[in-house]
């Protein structure tokens, strides 16, 4: 988890200036709050497109396949289409499909899922994969 400098709050500004440590929340994402300098609550800002920094909600999300999760995302995408990596990421940011160890897919390994499924996708030049129409 990345922090910034100015997230770092003394605890007790929740009793003198909460609107302070609010506003930093709304500025930076997050607020790490300090009992003798050392942490101890970290208040965070609610975004359901991006849970990953801490962890939150993440099994909430339905878990889909490779191929269910490139179909979805690509479902929503321009044209359909999409870089292989950027597939990936996206993928990876929503949680919609994990590795067992927890990473993300790899942009190689979605390339290789199309053809596997080449009724549902096909591998354009240039790395993009394009989801075919139903």
């Amino acid at each position: 988890m990345d922090i910034r400098i100015d997230s770092l709050i003394p605890f007790d500004s929740l009793k003198t200036n909460i609107d302070h440590v609010f506003s930093v929340v709304e500025k930076n994402g997050k607020v790490v709050l300090l009992k003798d300098n050392k942490p101890v609550y970290i208040v965070l800002k609610y975004d359901e497109n991006n849970l990953t920094d801490a962890g939150i909600g993440m099994s909430e999300k339905p878990n889909y396949t490779l191929h269910e999760a490139m179909r979805i995302v690509l479902s929503e995408a321009k044209n359909k289409t999409m870089h292989a990596a950027e597939l990936a990421d996206e993928i990876y940011k929503r949680r919609l499909y994990l590795k067992k160890d927890g990473s993300k897919a790899e942009y190689t390994q979605i390339r290789a899922r199309c053809g596997h499924y080449p009724d549902m996708f096909e591998a354009l030049p240039g790395n993009y994969i394009k989801l075919k129409e139903d």
